[in-house]
């Protein structure tokens, strides 16, 4: 929620009681002086109360949004690793559950549960849920992965394979303890740092530069403090020739 459309909201619920309050307490015969201090003292209560709660709603609202984005980071990250690295990581992480071991790349198995691993960009299509199916084992088998088709949806049901996607591996890799220190696929803050360096400092730049110089020395021409213009304008104009120059293409 934007500053303003919080201010916005706050005083709108000020002003409804304290308009309320007013003409309520004027209705019952108290005096003007009482009855208006009374309706300021209501609208301030009401405005604090919908401060709090609107305060509340957008702190829950963020963490919704953090949540959302961080499970995001890690399902591409998940997509990115080499099936090795898929691998080792999920062993890992079901070993701090109990006993793991690894039938081949993909695929772990547990006392209760064997797993396979499909994590990438594209869903889990039927014909795949099919070949997890064909593996004969007395362990439950359970699907891990990023996205699945509505058929194969369907088919795990039928073929009794549990399924777990995006945000039920996101909850169980957060309760775990075991998000990635640096995610995969993410710009690193230095680049992000020398993208942002190229772009103010681009060629193309120069132009606004020289157009912002120009409009402030000619203001000083109009101006009562001519000076201050002048010196500005100056210091536009020279940034402007020296990304010119010198900037980036």
């Amino acid at each position: 929620m934007k500053k303003s459309a919080f201010i916005s909201d706050v005083l709108f619920a000020f002003l409804l009681v304290a308009v309320f309050t007013l003409c309520l307490f004027r209705y019952l015969r108290i005096p003007m002086l009482p009855a208006f201090l009374l309706c300021l003292l209501c609208g301030t209560l009401s405005a604090m109360g919908v401060g709090t709660l609107l305060q509340a709603k957008r702190k829950t609202l963020f963490l919704k949004q953090s949540e959302e984005s961080q499970k995001e980071r890690l399902l591409t990250h998940l997509a990115l690793l080499s099936d090795e690295q898929k691998t080792n990581y999920f062993q890992e992480i079901f070993s701090r559950e109990g006993e793991v071991k690894r039938f081949s790349r993909l695929r772990l198995a547990t006392q209760n549960a064997f797993y396979f691993l499909y994590f990438r960009f594209s869903p889990v299509t039927a014909d795949e849920v099919a070949s997890v199916s064909r593996l004969k084992t007395a362990q439950d088998k359970v699907l891990l992965c990023n996205r699945i088709d509505e058929g194969a949806v369907e088919l795990c049901a039928k073929l009794n394979i549990r399924l777990q996607t995006g945000e039920s591996v996101y909850k169980r890799i957060k309760e775990a303890n075991a998000l990635p220190q640096t995610y995969l696929g993410e710009e690193q803050k230095e680049s992000k740092r020398k993208r942002r360096i190229r772009f103010c400092f681009a060629k193309s730049n120069a132009k606004r530069f020289f157009i912002g110089g120009a409009l402030i020395l000619l203001t000083s021409l109009f101006t009562p403090f001519p000076y201050y213009y002048f010196i500005t304008g100056s210091i536009l104009l020279v940034v402007a020739l020296l990304i010119r120059i010198f900037g980036y293409s």
